[in-house]
């Protein structure tokens, strides 16, 4: 009774004083009843000795009520100091699923000290209090943290301390949201080359995981349908894959592949999930497909890049001298038959070239987005094709479209050596006629003699039917074809694939399938349409190949060898036909022009990515 007496005398002292001294005499006052050490010494050891009771416990105002048991405090407000913690904390799982309050996990409270490097530690020690799992505390991680690794993963450094997400939906449905989250947050370690040489590891593997198909879905949106980063590293398994217990260990990775694909031979797990394409000890198929690809593509571009520029000097620079001298075109002093129009390509033909365009485009534009999934309008142009899904549907049908006209084109060439009725009879003479599309001697001596023209050393050489620009152009189809065509066969399917050829024939499959794809587009983009657009004479598009006829001055300029053949063979006449419609004008100017300009926009996306 006494002791109750003097406490309440301490309360009256206290509510007439200042704050600071009221803290500290009541925090005397406490410890007469709250006498254990986690109040005494434990308390004045902790963060939290400064601030004194009343700070935390400010709704007892009747000690006397209080110290009877008749009022029990309230339960505090962490918030009031903690004000950010505490708004990240209403949204967070713990709190709206199981209804934990601060305390709950922070127990210590009277006796919580300053956070360490032992963070780490407590964190692992106090959330397997209720989450007792194993398996995360033996595998790589945990075990490294315990070790006294500090750059390993604690739970909250994967699922946040005060911010443990709610997701949308239960995580065994395994939402966009939650995949994209943790794929986060294994890439904000594993992307940090400081921490990972620290490590002995590979700063790598999200530059090489982001390079496969599976990244490359999930850079431009749709995580959920690729695996991202825990669908193979499953959970708390993350353990290197020589341990017997990880998930992508050799034995089980039948089974972790399994967990998507399905009806695949076993030789399917031979695909690399982070190949490294420079790293000729590992890779050595990938790095020898990777060299042939790089060197394809620079050889192919700084020939007709540099055989396109002489050209565009000479054109331009003959065409301005003309001028200067007061010389009209060659078309103003010709006679009435040089307007006569002849007949180069058939319908067929035209409307061939047509589908081409429009299947030649549809493979571009929805493919492209992934091979440069990072560039800020990959998402654009994917969202305009209604999303990955869509766009791969469109992409198959316009791969399909363009497969069908190379097995036309392949039957007509047949038919072209071993026509109906000859049979083999005289097939090599039509090879080597000027009709062929097959290279003779003729095109070397044209090369030579166009690059003697180009530097004012000769007389621009006089072609028949076909160039060799346009035979090149054409046997780079039947090239495109086979790597573009087999690549893209190969990753149709990938599963059935498997029984045909190792899963790691698919990593360079996805290579082959995206370097030529860049070859093709760039090569169109810029070599051909200066071909057919930039040529001064040409300017700004030759329809000749949708309007199918052009005018005989034309045919003397530009093939005045086939001219001169078609004049003394007497072909002339049965190749005439009526000038052009304006309707079929209106029609290959618009086809023509959308082409171009749309090619040429979209070779400015690819080298501002290229470059930068």
């Amino acid at each position: 009774m006494r002791r109750t007496h003097l406490s309440l005398f301490f309360v009256i002292v206290l509510l007439a004083g200042s704050q600071a001294p009221v803290a500290t005499a009541l925090a005397r006052t406490c410890q007469d009843c709250h006498y254990g050490a986690a109040y005494t010494t434990g308390f004045a050891a902790s963060v939290h000795a400064k601030n004194g009771c009343l700070s935390c416990h400010s709704d007892i105002t009747d000690m006397a009520s209080h110290m009877t048991g008749n009022y029990r405090p309230s339960p505090v407000n962490c918030g009031k100091c903690h004000a950010q913690i505490a708004m990240d904390y209403q949204k967070n799982f713990h709190y709206l699923q199981e209804d934990f309050r601060c305390v709950d996990c922070h127990q210590d409270v009277h006796t919580r000290t300053k956070a360490t490097k032992d963070i780490k530690i407590r964190t692992i020690e106090k959330c397997t209090q209720c989450h007792g799992n194993e398996e995360y505390v033996t595998s790589g991680h945990a075990e490294a943290v315990l070790k006294g690794n500090h750059d390993a993963a604690a739970c909250g450094d994967c699922h946040g301390l005060h911010n443990t997400r709610v997701f949308h939906t239960s995580l065994s449905a395994y939402p966009e949201e939650a995949r994209m989250f943790y794929n986060e947050k294994c890439i904000s370690c594993h992307d940090d080359t400081a921490m990972m040489q620290r490590n002995n590891l590979s700063d790598k593997v999200v530059e090489y995981y982001e390079e496969t198909y599976h990244g490359k879905v999930q850079g431009v949106g749709f995580a959920t349908l690729v695996a991202g980063c825990a669908d193979c590293h499953q959970t708390h398994n993350i353990l290197p894959k020589t341990d017997p217990r990880s998930s992508i260990h050799p034995d089980n990775l039948a089974a972790n592949c399994g967990r998507c694909h399905t009806g695949f031979h076993r030789r399917f797990v031979d695909y690399k999930a982070h190949p490294d394409y420079h790293d000729r000890h590992n890779y050595p198929a990938l790095f020898i497909t990777f060299v042939f690809m790089t060197g394809l593509l620079v050889f192919t571009f700084v020939f007709f890049w540099t055989h396109t520029l002489l050209w565009w000097r000479k054109s331009y620079w003959e065409k301005h001298e003309r001028e200067k001298e007061g010389i009209l075109p060659e078309n103003c002093m010709t006679d009435k038959e040089g307007f006569q129009h002849v007949q180069r390509f058939s319908r067929a033909e035209r409307a061939m070239h047509v589908l081409l365009i429009l299947s030649f485009f549809t493979l571009v534009t929805t493919g492209f987005p992934l091979k440069y999934h990072k560039a800020p309008w990959a998402k654009i142009l994917m969202g305009l094709w209604g999303g990955a899904p869509m766009a791969g549907l469109f992409h198959r049908i316009a791969a399909v479209v363009l497969m069908v006209l190379f097995a036309v084109v392949a039957v007509r060439c047949l038919l072209f050596l071993f026509p109906p009725g000859l049979g083999f009879k005289g097939w090599t003479d039509r090879l080597f006629s000027p009709d062929s599309l097959f290279p003779r001697m003729k095109d070397w001596e044209d090369i030579k003699g166009m690059i003697r023209w180009f530097f004012n050393k000769g007389e621009k050489p006089k072609f028949d039917r076909w160039s060799y620009w346009e035979k090149f152009d054409f046997w780079a189809v039947f090239w495109g074809m086979f790597a573009i065509g087999g690549s893209g066969v190969l990753l149709w399917n990938p599963e059935l694939s498997s029984y045909i050829v190792p899963g790691w024939v698919l990593n360079v499959a996805t290579l082959v399938h995206s370097e030529e794809a860049l070859l093709a587009a760039l090569f169109i983009f810029t070599v051909h349409f200066f071909n057919t657009h930039f040529v001064p004479d040409k300017f700004p598009m030759d329809r000749l190949i949708f309007t199918g006829t052009y005018a005989i001055d034309d045919l003397k300029r530009d093939r005045p060898e086939e001219y001169e053949r078609l004049m003394a063979e007497g072909k002339i006449e049965e190749l005439k036909r009526e000038h052009p419609s304006i309707p079929l004008k209106l029609i290959s100017a618009t086809i023509g022009l959308a082409s171009l300009l749309l090619g040429l926009a979209l070779t400015v996306l690819f080298i501002w990515v290229i470059v930068t």
